[in-house]
């Protein structure tokens, strides 16, 4: 649980985006731990194969979501390096700024304003 937790909060640039975003995986957290705690029913022992097989499909759905999200942050850095995300700063020439992606007075305004959104923030894999 800590290390996903620290994934999560290494991949949230702000800290009020981080700290929703923290509560939110917490709180998923805590409700596996209530459903885990209603599923092992007195009837299944001693093999319990209800209990098992749904914590068994929790262990595969986080398993096939973390492959899912690490493939779309690594092509997100991906496209962060060819400068498809390049904001536009005021006295920095960059072939790769684009105006859609903003316009900022300086590195530290575009970062502040973008949080993970900006150019220069690379996601954690």
């Amino acid at each position: 649980m800590q290390l996903a937790m620290a994934w999560v909060a290494s991949n949230v640039e702000g800290t009020y985006k981080r700290s929703v975003t923290l509560g939110i995986a917490i709180g998923f957290g805590n409700i596996n731990g209530a459903v885990t705690a209603n599923i092992y029913r007195v009837l299944d022992k001693p093999w319990y194969r209800l209990g098992h097989g749904i914590v068994l499909a929790y262990i595969a759905i986080g398993f096939i979501s973390t492959i899912i999200f690490g493939t779309f942050l690594q092509r997100e850095n991906a496209r962060r390096e060819r400068g498809e995300r390049d904001e536009v700063i005021e006295g920095i020439e960059n072939k790769h700024a684009n105006p859609i992606n903003g316009s900022y007075e300086s590195v530290q305004a575009a970062r502040i304003e973008k949080g993970d959104e900006w150019s220069g923030f690379r996601y954690t894999l």
